[in-house]
């Protein structure tokens, strides 16, 4: 059974208190109960023949997996909306999320004992398995500030500033010693380091008559990973980078045209320094970067309207 109960008080014209609590659940994914493969892996820069099974195949009930169960959560949240000054409005928003049961791949099985089982039952091929398990329970606390700020002018042109800044990080606060076990500590730091604690945009946006030009700025914080080494010795910490985007865009009667660009000075992710994580030069860029490693993105843009 799930229920949400919220509320909202507001003790003046341009003050807006608000909060809300819920709690969830979220059955297991067909990818999580059904997907197989048996895949090559490097680890350390050796290969690695893992089998990645079902927890209702033979190889993996071998090596004691369980049914999965829902995960389950509990969800907190209380913010604070603020108009000062006619045309700009502030918000401030906390949150923390609790999650039971959460399903997440299970650390590699590969110890002596376990091969010679998997070899007497005919998998001797596989020199490792993982199977999804109930293995974590997690805490994800954050805040989130925005700011929304419109220039009146005049001459049907306008002029539009938006802000964001958001604080949030990923606990593990039980399961742990499932990965610290298994010798596995680039789990624990994929779910907790792999992305930034600190997340920003700020945008301009002007228009006058038909036509419009956007400016924004994207800041990413910065992260640790041990992608695709996967080997504690492969643990890094990569850099802060901020990406421009720019759009100019024209409004014909029904269609606007735009273009643009995304990345526009062509900013790249931190580099993989580590023998372990570049494999001799193929991997350049940080593998987990937030914000892909593809470098700057053009485009052209028609938007159709039609008419009602």
């Amino acid at each position: 059974m799930t229920g949400k109960l919220a509320g909202r008080w507001q003790p003046a014209h341009r003050v807006v208190f608000r909060a809300a609590g819920s709690n969830g659940f979220r059955a297991p994914g067909l990818s999580q109960i059904h997907f197989s493969k048996v895949v090559t892996n490097f680890v350390g820069n050796k290969p690695l023949e893992v089998g990645i099974f079902p927890v209702d195949h033979p190889a993996a009930i071998l090596t004691g997996s369980k049914p999965l169960k829902p995960e389950k959560s509990i969800n907190l949240s209380a913010g604070l909306a603020v108009t000062p000054v006619d045309e700009l409005t502030l918000t401030v928003d906390a949150y923390d999320i609790r999650i039971t049961d959460r399903i997440v791949l299970g650390p590699l099985i590969s110890d002596a004992a376990s091969l010679a089982a998997l070899q007497a039952a005919g998998f001797g091929t596989i020199q490792g398995v993982q199977y999804f398990i109930n293995g974590i329970q997690t805490k994800t606390q954050g805040v989130d500030v925005t700011a929304d700020l419109r220039v009146p002018m005049q001459h049907a042109r306008a002029l539009d500033f938006k802000g964001s800044l958001n604080w949030g990080q990923n606990k593990i606060t039980m399961g742990r010693e499932l990965f610290t076990n298994a010798d596995d500590p680039v789990t624990p730091l994929a779910i907790e380091r792999e992305r930034p604690d600190w997340r920003g945009t700020v945008s301009a946006e002007y228009s006058q008559a038909r036509c419009r030009g956007l400016v924004r700025a994207s800041y990413f914080g910065t992260f640790e990973s041990a992608q695709p080494g996967f080997t504690d010795a492969s643990r890094a910490v990569y850099p802060a980078r901020t990406l421009i985007d720019a759009e100019a865009g024209y409004q014909l009667p029904q269609v606007e045209i735009a273009i643009g660009a995304r990345n526009l000075f062509d900013t790249y992710p931190g580099r993989q320094l580590l023998p372990d994580n570049n494999n001799g030069g193929v991997f350049p860029w940080a593998a987990a970067s937030p914000f892909g490693y593809n470098g700057r993105y053009l485009y052209t843009r028609a938007t159709w309207t039609l008419p009602r």
